[in-house]
């Protein structure tokens, strides 16, 4: 069992550690407070002095103590939770200064951030190198990017290695911008309790047998899958849901790790039923639906049937059992794209103290059935008393009276729990041999009454199937399929089963644990990215098209003069998309907006439908210009392009006097009073400079690079 203890010690005492740790005896509990704490200090060459208060919480599992050490002063407080030998599991500084909101500015008023996350990641890493064990631990970061503008933190994620392999643990380190201070810090994995050592890094079995024992784990069914257009289906092996194994790399032993995990975590089968059928989900979403009144003048409208009409329709169907059940409420929907009105109804009854209900959807002009959803409170005790092969006939029955042609292109998909009191059948539609599970129905029924508890079809009419002749083998598709992973040797986190006889492991016993992880040097599958199957035509891997975003790049900057100032803000994501910059070309208004625009995450795709209308929105929004002022092919002068860099940086109220600026330009008597103002303040804030003959030359129509430069040199103020 745990025991938590609170020791709370005066500042003078515990914080400076004055006090000889012999005082209260070499295993009292403030004397196993003060060695900890000693040690944490000398690995983070902590200074405390700024602290009032200390206190230390002690967590006495029987395998790893972990302590919480607590600090707190008037500004602020740090918290580190830290093994008896002084590991750092976790840290955190919290002070005044994180409670204060920074609200954004216009963009045109953005800057560069004080600390770059490159200088970051050293802080970052400096501070790993402190908590990871020396010649044991190593860190490795994930790549996150340059960061935002705005950040007030870098994040930093990523793996731990132990002996140079991967490990079951993993870190995160959140370091300040404003001062360059690591904040927080967390090792993931380290609540676990773990038996032993680390063991050694050499394995005795070699990769290549481990490979082949993995292989033999992996699955594939051919079925066909719907192509992008939605109506052509092609023929596709895919990965079957199967267990994890891993190949012990001492003894070239094949392990089920998934069955290991379930055997000793002894869980308990979850009740069957529609993943969509929760209590949650059987209620309607009140702030979508209509109210009873609402429902009263909607029944009025030609053509949609009444509550009452609509109950009655539902109860005509026999099969979904609705004798016991009380209509509760009705909403309707209409789809804004069809048209089509859906009515949902919903169901109850009462039996004891729990409450059963079945959501029925039905067209609201014909009453035709569209769907069925239930939910039931969970019943240890309560059994099926409707065998498989009756609940099978019922549902078949059920899907031949409701879509009778759509059925007969149909088989049975799935084979359905036995145990479940709620039987799933999905018939899926069938071609050549082979299903195709985007275009099918699924009924599921009652084991207690035989009642149909769920109904959805996903039929796909229209469908064009491609021809099975010449596609690959079986197994050429499982050798493609096990060449998108790599195995890798690693440690792996594997549950062990605690020797109930040993009295140490008595606590843990009493506390349902019947277990503890040890490490094991393994062989494993992992890989980069998702795939979704084989390509059964191409024998191809088709890999998942994760949706990211891409970072800015030009390919036009070779030599050019604005290159390192374009790359800088590219790093932030500011710029433009397309991969050229086109330096030399004249900038237009909606350049312009779409470069002070980025400057706030938002990304303008010149490609997409409306994308135009979209990032004008977004400047109206941030306050760069007016609707009236919109004009996307109008030329931008030096005058107008430091005009609106200033006045969205808060200096247009300065900037518009009158009478009262000087500049250096050679020119100055042509820059007219609306923009002498702006000159003078962008030349003295380093903005804007001379041409060759020192000009501002104020109407002169500005080029691209101008204008990333001069938002670079307002950035960098």
């Amino acid at each position: 069992m745990k025991k938590v203890l609170s020791l709370v010690l005066a500042v003078a005492m515990m914080c400076a550690l004055g006090v000889p740790a012999a005082a209260a005896g070499a295993e009292s509990t403030d004397a196993r407070l003060t060695a900890v704490t000693e040690k944490v200090k000398a690995t983070l060459d902590l200074d405390t002095s700024v602290y009032t208060a200390f206190q230390g919480d002690l967590e006495d599992g029987t395998v790893t103590p972990v302590w919480q050490l607590q600090w707190t002063g008037e500004d602020g407080g740090l918290t580190i939770s830290a093994t008896e030998d002084g590991k750092i599991l976790s840290y955190n500084v919290y002070d005044s200064s994180m409670n204060i909101i920074s609200y954004p500015g216009r963009s045109g008023g953005a800057t560069f951030p004080k600390l770059t996350r490159a200088d970051a990641q050293k802080t970052a890493q400096s501070f790993l190198n402190k908590v990871l064990t020396a010649g044991v631990e190593t860190a490795t970061f994930e790549d996150g990017g340059a960061g935002g503008l705005s950040v007030t933190s870098h994040s930093f994620y990523g793996a731990v290695l132990e002996n140079g392999l991967p490990s079951p643990f993993t870190f995160r380190v959140g370091v300040r911008v404003s001062d360059n201070t690591v904040t927080s810090f967390y090792l993931n994995g380290s609540q676990e309790d773990y038996l032993g050592g680390i063991p050694s890094a050499t394995p005795a079995a070699s990769s290549g047998a481990a490979g082949e024992n993995l292989k033999s784990t992996l699955k594939l069914r051919l079925e066909y899958v719907l192509a992008d257009d939605g109506k052509t289906a092609v023929l596709r092996y895919l990965p079957e849901s199967v267990h994890d194994f891993y190949v012990d790399a001492q003894t070239g032993k094949l392990v089920d790790l998934t069955k290991l995990q379930e055997d000793l975590w002894n869980t308990t089968a979850r009740a069957g039923g529609s993943p969509y059928a929760t209590a949650e989900s059987a209620v309607m979403d009140e702030k979508g639906g209509l109210s009873e009144v609402e429902l009263a003048g909607i029944a009025q409208l030609e053509g949609v049937l009444s509550k009452e009409d609509l109950d009655a329709a539902a109860r005509k169907i026999s099969a979904l059992g609705l004798s016991k059940y009380t209509l509760s409420t009705a909403s309707y929907r209409v789809n804004q794209e069809s048209g089509e009105v859906s009515a949902t109804l919903q169901y109850a009854y009462k039996s004891g103290d729990s409450i059963y209900r079945r959501t029925v959807t039905l067209n609201g002009k014909t009453g035709d059935l569209i769907s069925v959803y239930s939910s039931r409170p969970w019943n240890e005790s309560e059994k099926a008393t409707v065998s498989l092969t009756q609940a099978q006939s019922k549902a078949e029955a059920f899907l031949k009276a409701i879509a009778p042609a759509q059925f007969a292109e149909t088989a049975l998909y799935n084979t359905p729990d036995s145990e479940s009191v709620v039987r799933a059948f999905q018939y899926a539609v069938k071609e050549n041999g082979y299903f195709l599970p985007a275009s099918s129905m699924t009924v599921e029924i009652d084991g207690t009454d035989g009642s149909v508890s769920a109904y959805y079809s996903y039929y796909v009419e229209g469908v064009t199937f491609e021809s099975p002749e010449g596609i690959i083998s079986a197994d050429a598709a499982l050798t493609a399929w096990f060449d998108t992973y790599d195995v890798t040797l690693g440690y792996l986190a594997v549950p062990e089963k605690l020797d109930l006889s040993q009295p140490e492991w008595k606590p843990l016993i009493e506390a349902g644990r019947n277990y503890l992880y040890t490490r094991k040097l393994a062989y494993y599958l992992e890989r980069d990215g998702w795939y979704l199957g084989v390509d059964a035509n191409s024998g191809e891997a088709v890999k998942s098209e994760t949706v990211t975003e891409s970072p800015i790049t030009y390919s036009d900057l070779s030599g050019h003069w604005v290159k390192a100032q374009a790359e800088a803000l590219a790093q932030y994501g500011v710029g433009w998309l397309g991969g050229s910059l086109k330096p030399a070309e004249e900038l237009k208004q909606i350049d312009l907006v779409a470069l002070l625009v980025s400057t706030s995450g938002y990304r303008y795709d010149p490609a997409q439908e409306g994308a135009a209308d979209d990032l004008y929105q977004q400047a109206y929004y941030m306050g760069l210009l007016e609707k009236s002022e919109r004009n996307d092919s109008a030329p931008v002068t030096r005058a107008q392009l430091t005009k609106l860099l200033l006045d969205n940086a808060g200096y247009g109220n300065v900037a518009g006097l009158k009478g009262i600026f000087k500049t250096t330009f050679t020119d100055e008597a042509q820059i007219s009073d609306e923009y002498l103002g702006y000159a003078a303040v962008g030349q003295a804030l380093g903005i804007v400079k001379g041409d060759k003959t020192g000009s501002f030359a104020p109407t002169r129509v500005s080029t691209r690079a101008e204008a990333v430069s001069m938002l670079y040199q307002f950035m960098s103020r």
